[in-house]
């Protein structure tokens, strides 16, 4: 039987997700999806999210989720990056009372140790989605993508 797979790059108030089954190192293609936050009160949407992805977790029997970790940039940080940050919390928490394990990874970590190459380039290569049989996978969405492949051996 596949292992279900999340893996999730939040940036700004969304979430872009991507659901792999994966066996034997093959992985097929579940889902991919955006979620926003909805507008209005910043606690209850939080809230809102939190148990849109637990119940999608739990209901969808997913196993491992991958979260892409926040990183310490050159820049000074801003508001959209804490809030960034707030909403990652927000995913974590409630991929684990969904039943997964869920591994925070830095992007700099899996362009050091997956690969000959930095993730952004496999974000650009048509060829290496084509070969992985993920080639409906959404640019946008190809990062997360990656998250899981390279936490999947």
């Amino acid at each position: 039987m596949a292992d279900q797979w999340l893996g999730i790059v939040v940036a700004g108030g969304q979430l872009s997700a991507v659901h792999l089954a994966i066996d034997s190192n093959n992985a097929v293609l579940n889902n991919q999806f955006t979620w926003k936050l909805q507008s209005g009160d910043e606690a209850k949407a939080y809230a809102a999210m939190y148990e849109r992805v637990k119940d999608y977790v739990a209901n969808n029997g997913i196993q491992n989720v991958v979260l892409k970790a926040s990183a310490v940039g050159q820049n000074k940080p801003t508001l959209a990056h804490l809030k960034s940050a707030e909403l990652r919390g927000v995913i974590s928490v409630a991929s684990v009372a969904g039943g997964a394990t869920t591994n925070l990874v830095q992007k700099g970590t899996v362009s050091r140790t997956f690969g000959d190459r930095k993730v952004d380039e496999y974000v650009q290569d048509d060829s290496f989605w084509a070969r992985e049989a993920l080639g409906e996978l959404t640019k946008g969405r190809r990062e997360a993508a990656i998250l899981v492949l390279s936490q999947r051996s």
